[in-house]
């Protein structure tokens, strides 16, 4: 079984070795920069974190002193820290209230980047030279998701390609033979409603990656025996800068884009971090110079911490499975649906 990619991506990216302790305090010395940057480009965080001494942050137990970010807040005036100008892809998001105005999140060039290389390492996993990957996921304008995969890989020989807009799953059987497809990357819905096609039109495909939904591990059973390849799963969403972390050859759990991404699981009413295993709240904070810095925000997915190593032989704790969303009583209640990685 081979060690997940991101292993030898993270050291190169950090400059330290993939155990725990040596990714914490690289985590948390980037953290303290990307608070001195927040606080200097972004008026709403200088306003929110006036008198906070960023410095005293060194290690991950002293997060909880940092206020937690709501989705509201992502229509917060000056959140973003570059100008209009330095922006290369502005995101609309609908409230999660039944009123209010939309979120918006916007990407600089570099943060596009930043994407690139994780798309590229994280499809590793699954595909490699000579692969060709079709992406059913929608997110076909510039710097989609869709069109981020087709840029991203060719950094590790393979190529990505989009079905058209408004396909079918009666034509896939045609587009499949016409693009010889190793790779599949798709919804969860969308593998559903393909699991009524024959099974002998998906002979060709290897591997798939599930995205975009939390992947029903009966789902997951169903595809790797109808259609006698392996499932992976991703987790992200727009505001990770759409990948988060994706499963090793293992499928036990999620393995994190942790050069970019600092992640917690907190209990919803507190903010305090909980032990590994138990279920809590997924917050996200986005290290490094960002177009829009995120600092402690509450996606709402709940989750748990896995410790390390993983059966791959990665010595970093993972994410584990999603469950669902995390109610406002705390309790978790069904699953997001589509959209959270387009």
């Amino acid at each position: 079984m081979r060690t997940s990619p991101l292993d030898a991506w993270l050291a190169a990216k950090t400059g330290v070795a993939p155990d725990p302790p040596a990714l914490a305090a690289w985590q948390m010395a980037e953290l303290r920069r990307t608070l001195r940057w927040a606080l200097k480009a972004s008026s709403f965080h200088a306003r929110r974190l006036a008198g906070f001494d960023g410095e005293s942050l060194r290690s991950p137990a002293d997060l909880a002193r940092l206020p937690r970010m709501e989705s509201a807040d992502l229509t917060a005036p000056g959140l973003l820290a570059l100008s209009q100008d330095e922006v290369k892809r502005v995101v609309t998001l609908p409230s999660s209230g039944t009123s209010g105005p939309v979120k918006r999140l916007y990407f600089s060039e570099s943060d596009l980047a930043r994407t690139l290389d994780f798309f590229a390492v994280g499809m590793s996993t699954l595909c490699g030279p000579g692969d060709m990957a079709l992406v059913l996921l929608p997110g076909r304008r510039a710097w989609g998701v869709a069109d981020l995969l087709a840029r991203a890989l060719p950094e590790i020989g393979a190529r990505a390609v989009a079905v058209p807009e408004g396909w079918t799953p009666e034509a896939l059987p045609d587009i499949l033979a016409a693009q010889k497809a190793d790779v599949l990357v798709a919804a969860p819905t969308q593998l559903s409603r393909l699991l009524a096609l024959r099974a002998e039109i998906f002979r060709g495909v290897r591997a798939v990656l599930s995205s975009a939904e939390p992947l029903p591990a009966s789902l997951r059973r169903d595809v790797q025996d109808a259609w006698g390849c392996d499932v992976y799963d991703h987790w992200g969403m727009t505001e990770t800068g759409f990948g988060g972390g994706v499963e090793c050859s293992a499928r036990n759990g999620y393995h994190l884009r942790e050069a970019d991404l600092l992640v917690e699981v907190v209990h919803p009413a507190t903010g305090e971090p909980l032990p590994p295993g138990e279920i809590g709240e997924i917050l996200v904070t986005t290290l490094g110079e960002r177009a829009m810095p995120l600092v402690r925000y509450r996606t709402g997915d709940a989750g748990s911490r896995l410790p390390g190593p993983c059966p791959c032989g990665s010595a970093l704790p993972r994410l584990g499975r999603v469950p669902g969303r995390i109610a406002p009583d705390g309790s978790i209640t069904q699953p997001r649906k589509g959209g959270g990685t387009t």
